[in-house]
């Protein structure tokens, strides 16, 4: 009872934060998104110049959008955090609309999944913070997964950003060496986001962008990932391949970059916006993966996802310059 009384009285003495304004839902050329994660609050955000640059129609933040969590799983720095974040955006960025997903250190918990006891006031701040409208089914339901929709001329775009934290079962093996679980009644989604992610994707649309706070297609390393999940892995891949149409896996959360294909599935992972791993780290932790494309990038980089009017979609990794790390291109 303490810890929720001091929690409201935080809450109550905070103001609320960033414009609801609505970007572009129809645009007659094209559609151009930014992607990235990892943005800590009490580190300089020298990236939003490049962006800036960018003209974008919206950007997606995949999570720790702020490093509001305690090792105790309080949640009293979480509001302050979210307080100085709305201090650091530049103007243009508040003007759009808001579209965000969370991951550990914004849900409350570092690593952290079902068993999080604070989650449902996590949810709240979340929602407060990037002021998701009072009707938007997110405040009714469990969970920060949402859908956008997005039109160029004849070209239907759904956006999905996915939570990875709410509903998933406790992780196996130690920190840095997960291990992939032979349980197969643990998930990751849950059963109510799973059916409704399911029918998503029985929508009419171009290409599905798919958002997820952790990495779908790497294998090589041991932090925490959908192969962890295997038959979770496998459900989503099987999802995205009898839609029959494109889907762009986009993710953050590792601190690290690159573009991933799988047979025709592309995955942009975009970390960190600010917030690089130490160079002596990157030594000890340097990686690569065999469904990476090119190199692993570890300093501060961005994505962006173009869609024209012809359906020619161009993904970008971009250093903190706008500079093109890796990229590749198709067509719907």
């Amino acid at each position: 009872m303490k810890r929720n009384t001091s929690f409201k009285i935080l809450y109550l003495t905070l103001p609320l934060i960033l414009s609801p304004l609505t970007s572009g839902e129809e645009s007659s050329n094209s559609l151009k998104i930014g992607f990235g994660s990892c943005v800590d609050e009490d580190k300089p955000q020298v990236i939003w110049k490049a962006l800036e640059k960018e003209n974008l129609n919206d950007f997606f933040f995949m999570g720790d959008n702020v490093y509001g969590d305690l090792d105790s799983g309080e949640l009293t720095n979480m509001w302050p955090a979210y307080a100085k974040q709305e201090e650091n955006f530049p103007a243009w960025l508040k003007n759009l609309k808001p579209l965000a997903i969370w991951d550990d250190h914004d849900y409350g918990l570092n690593d952290g999944g079902s068993e999080y006891t604070l989650k449902k006031e996590a949810q709240k701040l979340f929602l407060d913070f990037w002021k998701i409208d009072k009707k938007d089914d997110r405040h009714n339901q469990e969970g920060i997964y949402f859908s956008e929709n997005r039109k160029i001329k004849d070209k239907k775009i759904l956006l999905i950003g996915l939570d990875t934290r709410y509903f998933r079962s406790p992780l196996e093996g130690e920190k840095r060496n997960y291990q992939s679980t032979t349980d197969v009644s643990k998930t990751i989604l849950g059963m109510e986001q799973w059916e409704w992610l399911e029918n998503k994707f029985q929508e009419e649309v171009d290409i599905i962008i798919l958002a997820s706070s952790i990495q779908v297609l790497a294998t090589n390393h041991g932090f925490e990932k959908w192969s962890n999940f295997p038959h979770e892995k496998e459900k989503l891949l099987s999802l995205i391949k009898e839609f029959r149409k494109p889907v762009v896996l986009v993710s953050g959360d590792r601190h690290k970059a690159g573009i991933y294909k799988q047979e025709n599935l592309y995955e942009l992972t975009s970390s960190s916006l600010n917030k690089p791993l130490p160079k002596w780290l990157v030594a000890v932790w340097d990686e690569t993966d065999p469904l990476l494309l090119g190199t692993m990038h570890y300093d501060m980089n961005y994505g962006v996802i173009n869609i024209d009017s012809s359906g020619t979609v161009n993904i970008d990794l971009k250093d903190e310059k706008g500079n093109i790390l890796e990229a590749v291109e198709f067509d719907i």
